[in-house]
């Protein structure tokens, strides 16, 4: 008999009481006020969790506790009951096993982040309509007005212009969505520009003014179509989601998933996929300077002037490396 402590689930008190498991499937519990056979298959036992007592549920709610674990283990071995959940305790209570289930979880996070995440998010990207882009785009450009961006001081007439360029850009392009033209003072973001899901790409003002030409221009411009084509922005929130989804599979409750150690491969994935979404971007607009007649040096001149105008450029910060991406001369 196991030695133990019985509550009746009518009272807060406890009881002394015994409980002895069968070998033929009957869970009989002995003590001076309540006597009781079930059949196993009627009861719950906890899970074994180092040296925390064993509990043992009844169906009316009523339970059994008790510190002997061993003695509630080789019970059920002897009945052939859960076996494979006490072997896996055992597993845990061995450190190499540990150590290489630890190490395993790693490697598969890591694959899953590193392949599956990207995978899975651009068949998504590209099985989402077009109308899904729109409202991320606008409501996001909303957003950037309250926070970082402030009303333009280029002159209609310039701002007119660069708009005609852009639509002639997107003329033929036939992707779903809506090319717009919106431009804002960078105030401390400095010479930038960025496409929204929707369509919309917004140019600074510092960012014309730094433009020698132009083609210095359509360069960025171009750069910014081939991330609205290759629904960069779209990919990264899906991968930014499967990774939150991952996260919380592994580290359990929403709270873990939230905190630092959560945030660090979202952080990781997001940085080493968007320098691959650049690289993509920057293959568009060199492919669409070619195709008007255009150097695609036009390019590089845009990205080394930036670069010179300040090393800790916002628009270059989470880019691939300036000598990745463009010849600069001296």
């Amino acid at each position: 008999m196991i030695e133990g402590w019985f509550f009746d689930a009518r009272t807060s008190a406890s009881r002394p009481a015994q409980i002895e498991i069968g070998a033929d499937g009957i869970v009989r519990l002995v003590s001076a006020w309540e006597r009781r056979q079930v059949p196993l298959d009627s009861i719950e036992v906890s899970d074994r969790i180092a040296d925390v007592p064993r509990r043992i549920a009844f169906e009316d709610g009523a339970t059994f506790e008790t510190p002997a674990n061993d003695a509630i283990d080789a019970a059920l071995d002897a009945v052939g009951y859960g076996g494979f959940a006490r072997r896996i305790v055992r597993w845990e209570r061995r450190w190499a096993i540990a150590i290489a289930a630890l190490l395993a979880v790693v490697v598969v996070s890591w694959a899953f982040v590193r392949f599956a995440v990207p995978a899975l998010a651009d068949i998504a990207a590209h099985a989402i309509p077009a109308s899904v882009d729109a409202k991320i785009g606008s409501e996001g450009l909303e957003l950037l007005d309250k926070t970082v961006l402030a009303p333009s001081r280029l002159s209609v007439a310039r701002q007119q212009d660069l708009r005609r360029r852009l639509r002639a850009m997107t003329a033929t392009v036939d992707d779903g969505h809506n090319y717009r033209l919106e431009f804002r003072r960078g105030k401390r973001i400095g010479p930038n520009a960025f496409a929204l899901p929707s369509g919309i790409i917004v140019v600074t003002d510092e960012l014309v003014e730094l433009a020698q030409s132009d083609e210095d221009i359509d360069a960025v411009l171009a750069h910014e179509v081939g991330h609205v084509r290759g629904r960069h922005a779209l990919r990264i929130l899906l991968q930014n989601a499967g990774v939150a989804v991952l996260a919380l599979a592994v580290l359990g409750d929403v709270g873990s998933a939230s905190s630092l150690a959560a945030a660090v491969p979202v952080i990781l994935v997001q940085a080493k996929h968007s320098r691959d979404f650049e690289r993509e971007a920057d293959a568009y607009a060199r492919e669409w300077l070619r195709s008007e007649g255009l150097p695609d040096t036009t390019f590089d001149a845009m990205l080394c002037r930036l670069a010179r105008r300040d090393e800790d450029l916002p628009y270059l910060s989470s880019h691939p490396p300036l000598g990745e991406r463009a010849r600069c001369g001296d």
